[in-house]
């Protein structure tokens, strides 16, 4: 079995050291890797379980984006291993999704579209737990499978500046309601990912308001480029491959369900 690390971004809790203690039982893991941040605790360190510690960016982002940016960015860098898995710090995969998605991993990630100036990138196609088909360059942002020279150029991205949070003050669960003042955060991900194959993309990176916002004027124009691209650059794990554990959302009464609002498979 090829060796794999995983990159645990995100808030630090004792939740974490469950998922990262769940994963090392998983056979083809190599190390965690818990990325977060340099103010926080310091943790217990333990066997095959690394901790980088970043300095907060000026700005969290609309969303938190900028944490997660930097924070997967320095972790993913961290990788020992020539793939790796980037998943989240208050979700836990079980041992079956994981080992199901190894296996679909390595017998679908070859490469479809190439990078625009560079035909030698990317090396591998990045798996992702589904598209979002209503909205722009967005995949699910739970988990990301990908060659780890990939997964750095994914979030190796400039951080958003002057964003809604530093504008006005709305909570993190009211965001939704101010989507035609900012750009979600996979669109923004995806967009800055997908220029790499289209440098049409960076022209509308340049507008956000006029092309990547909610209900923005060039809108539909934007969609046709992102429907063209984004799925022979990532490409989604079905949804017989996908069963997590969601606790932020348990005290909330939510069902979490990847049938809605989602295309997996392609």
């Amino acid at each position: 079995m090829e060796k794999i690390d995983i990159v645990i971004q995100g808030q630090y809790t004792d939740y974490t050291d469950h998922i990262a203690d769940s994963y090392l039982d998983i056979p083809f893991v190599n190390k965690v890797i818990i990325s977060w941040w340099r103010e926080n605790k310091t943790p217990k360190e333990r066997r095959r379980i690394k901790f980088i510690r970043s300095e907060y960016p000026c700005s969290h982002g609309t969303d938190n984006k900028n944490l997660q940016i930097v924070s997967s960015l320095n972790g993913l860098k961290s990788c020992e291993t020539n793939f790796a898995v980037k998943t989240r710090s208050d979700q836990k995969f079980t041992y079956d999704s994981m080992m199901k998605m190894y296996d679909f991993f390595f017998d679908h990630n070859q490469r479809g579209s190439l990078y625009q100036y560079n035909y030698k990138k990317p090396h591998n196609r990045i798996l992702v737990a589904g598209v979002y088909p209503n909205l722009l360059f967005a995949v699910r942002d739970h988990i990301f499978w990908g060659q780890v020279d990939d997964l750095i150029e994914l979030f190796n991205i400039p951080l958003e500046h002057n964003s809604l949070i530093d504008k006005i003050r709305v909570p993190k669960e009211r965001l939704g309601n101010y989507c035609e003042y900012f750009t979600r955060t996979e669109t923004y991900l995806g967009a800055h990912y997908c220029s790499n194959f289209n440098d049409e993309i960076n022209r509308l990176l340049l507008k956000p308001e006029e092309h990547l916002y909610d209900n923005a004027i060039y809108w539909y124009y934007a969609k046709e480029v992102s429907d063209n691209i984004t799925y022979s650059i990532f490409k989604s794990f079905p949804k017989s491959a996908i069963n997590l554990e969601w606790v932020r959302w348990k005290d909330y009464g939510f069902n979490f369900n990847f049938e809605d609002h989602i295309v997996t498979g392609k």
